[in-house]
């Protein structure tokens, strides 16, 4: 009886243990909400809102797409700044300290393929998931029944629960949308009676007011702008007035990844360039 109560003992306490250390991992991160976007050219957009435990050095999030065919990523906290990360195999590693919230989105080629008109979606959930088709998509195939369906503006919202899925679907054409009628000139009786010149004087004079203007405009961004502000608008101007993300972290190899991005949200708030994503790739033009 005195050798069977202490292992008796000994294997609750164990139990226990385990108990409070799997609670433990659970309370590091919440996917409160996840949406995947996809869209007509079979590109996927993931973004997931993570609830994570402040005092937490960093989590690690599974990919839901192998690590090859992601780009774009973006990990924000609650305040917008951006979060260090690192892909690892199937997951990414965020390194959140302090944050009480991540935001992660990326785009994806690899949940999708094409054969012919019909597309499908092939995917392994590891938590629930809300899936946005485009416009006007016919749904052909589950292999298993959603927990939900809604349309709302033609678009079809469908809520997956965690496991293997696969979804079928074809997307209509869209046909080019046919040109404007032209207008009738209405004034074009009354433009026949003013002397030329005057239409000529009228024209020069907005020419110089836009060029004055554009003039203070330029000086007063060139006065708000760092050094390397201008030295990475110096190097878009000098490729056309476009370049890619990517083109500008290989130009300036000392200026960090997040620092960089930083930097480009800051052009684009002060109204000097703009972001635009081409397929896996965000472009910055100059306005």
């Amino acid at each position: 009886m005195s050798i069977w109560r202490p292992l008796a003992i000994a294997v609750l306490a164990f139990i226990l243990l385990s108990s409070t250390i799997s609670s433990l991992a659970e309370d590091i991160y919440v996917v409160e909400k996840a949406i995947l976007s996809v869209y007509r050219d079979g590109v996927v957009h993931v973004a997931l809102d993570v609830s994570v435990n402040e005092t937490e050095p960093l989590i690690s999030l599974p990919l839901l797409s192998p690590q090859e065919t992601v780009g774009n990523i973006l990990v924000l906290d609650e305040n917008g700044d951006p979060l260090d990360y690192e892909l690892v195999e199937k997951n990414i590693t965020v390194y959140c300290l302090g944050a009480a919230k991540v935001t992660l989105e990326y785009d994806t080629t690899g949940l999708t393929s094409k054969v012919l008109n019909l597309w499908t979606l092939k995917l392994t959930a590891p938590f629930d998931l809300t899936v946005l088709f485009p416009e006007n998509t016919t749904i052909i195939y589950f292999n298993n029944i959603p927990s939900a369906i809604r349309t709302r503006d033609n678009i079809i919202e469908i809520d997956l629960y965690p496991g293997e899925w696969e979804i079928d679907y074809e997307i209509p054409i869209q046909p080019p949308s046919p040109p404007a009628p032209p207008t009738p000139d209405q004034n074009q009786q009354y433009r026949q009676l003013i002397p030329i010149e005057y239409v000529f004087a009228g024209i020069a004079a907005a020419c110089l007011a836009a060029i004055m203007f554009l003039y203070i405009r330029g000086r007063r961004a060139v006065r708000l702008l760092r050094d390397e502000e201008a030295e990475v608008i110096r190097f878009i101007k000098e490729r056309g007035g476009r370049a890619l993300e990517a083109e500008l972290r290989e130009r300036f190899p000392h200026i960090p990844r997040t620092s960089m991005w930083r930097l480009i949200k800051r052009l684009e708030k002060q109204g000097v360039v703009r972001v635009r994503k081409v397929g896996l790739q965000n472009v910055v033009e100059l306005k």
